[in-house]
């Protein structure tokens, strides 16, 4: 048999290859060609990249107020839109494909739409999310990747749509050039290993018995045929059967120990592992509590709250219930800042000591 199988060769390299061209072109091509314009958004300048942002809003129905005096503001400034008359606050983040924009961010500009009584946010940035992002985001829309390239994409001029989707079009044939080498040595690998795992073949056996044998067999038949077959021995008498034994009386099973109480399960921890996200997400939930107008981390450990109204015992335990659920916010230092026009003084305290 031969050691080189042709056509396991031939499927396994047709297979690899074709499968690998059609994914390659008609896929990956159109995200190396995102990857591609985003890379290059990222290396703008700030005002360059929130001017292009704005204006790919206004086909959107978008429409900025004083944009010179907004961009003026900076980068950590939020862009004011308006869309069918209501204000809209619209924040860029500009960075390389390893930027991630934490969840804390997000969460801040949700906090600031509320704050302004804005009727929406949008958060753009040539990075990407945090996973915990989309938890935090109420009421904002985010850009980045896929989104931010249909985004932008009718806004670039002609030659440079061009030049992205030229290098990206050579990306994607280099690519399929490398997976035809592969499907080749995989091929290659396959015609060797296919005719080696395959069973040999069973030699064929002769049924018929060999002339000496014959010979045997015939002279025995001749002699049994003279001689008479002994007797049957007559059969032993059968032993009388032995009596049924009794059996034995059952002894009752031991009682079965009492089970042991089992121990109340502990309070399940909501922290997802990630600090900025917890805190993102405290920040969400106290600024729902009743009473609260909004609340912030004004450092690592301590919680700024602000209040519609004097803060009574009940609205600081609510507070403790939130951070409680978070094993590494559980001793931050809360502050209490009072409404407008109390005669109450600023209050500090912590739900748990160290």
């Amino acid at each position: 048999m031969s050691s080189f199988s042709l056509w396991a060769a031939a499927a396994v390299a047709l297979t690899v290859g074709l499968g690998s061209t059609a994914y390659l072109w008609s896929y990956r091509r159109h995200r190396t060609e995102v990857a591609t314009g985003i890379a290059g958004l990222a290396k703008m300048r700030w005002r360059e990249f929130a001017r292009l942002i704005v204006e790919a809003l206004r086909e959107r129905g978008f429409e900025a107020e004083s944009v010179e005096e907004s961009l003026a503001r900076g980068t950590q400034a939020e862009l004011r839109l308006v869309r069918a008359g209501k204000p809209w606050l619209l924040s860029c983040k500009l960075g390389d494909g390893d930027y991630k924009v934490p969840a804390a961010t997000v969460a801040e500009l949700a906090d600031a739409v509320r704050f302004h009584g804005a009727a929406g946010g949008l958060l753009v940035t040539t990075g990407r999310f945090d996973t915990h992002s989309d938890r935090v985001a109420d009421g904002l829309d985010l850009y980045s990747g896929e989104s931010l390239w249909e985004l932008v994409e009718p806004q670039l001029p002609a030659s440079t749509r061009h030049e992205i989707i030229a290098a990206a079009q050579k990306r994607s044939i280099q690519t399929i050039v490398g997976a035809w080498g592969a499907a080749i040595a995989l091929a290659l690998i396959a015609g060797f290993a296919v005719p080696a795992l395959l069973p040999a073949p069973t030699p064929a056996i002769d049924s018929a018995p060999r002339g000496d044998e014959a010979a045997a067999n015939d002279s025995g038949k001749d002699a049994g045929g003279d001689t008479a077959a002994a007797p049957a021995a007559p059969a032993a008498p059968a032993a009388p059967a032995a009596p049924a034994a009794t059996p034995p009386a059952a002894v009752p099973a031991p009682p079965a120990p009492a089970s042991a109480p089992q121990a109340a399960a502990p309070v399940p921890s909501a922290s997802s592992g990630d600090a900025d996200a917890d805190r993102a997400e405290v920040i969400r939930t106290v600024g729902a509590l009743s009473g609260t107008e909004r609340a912030a981390w004004s450092t690592a450990s301590n919680l700024l709250i602000y209040r519609h109204t004097d803060a009574q015992k009940p609205d600081v335990d609510a507070i403790c219930q939130v951070l409680e659920r978070y094993p590494e916010l559980r001793s931050s230092r809360v502050q209490l800042q009072p409404p407008p026009g109390s005669d109450s003084r600023v209050r500090f305290f912590q739900c748990k000591a160290y």
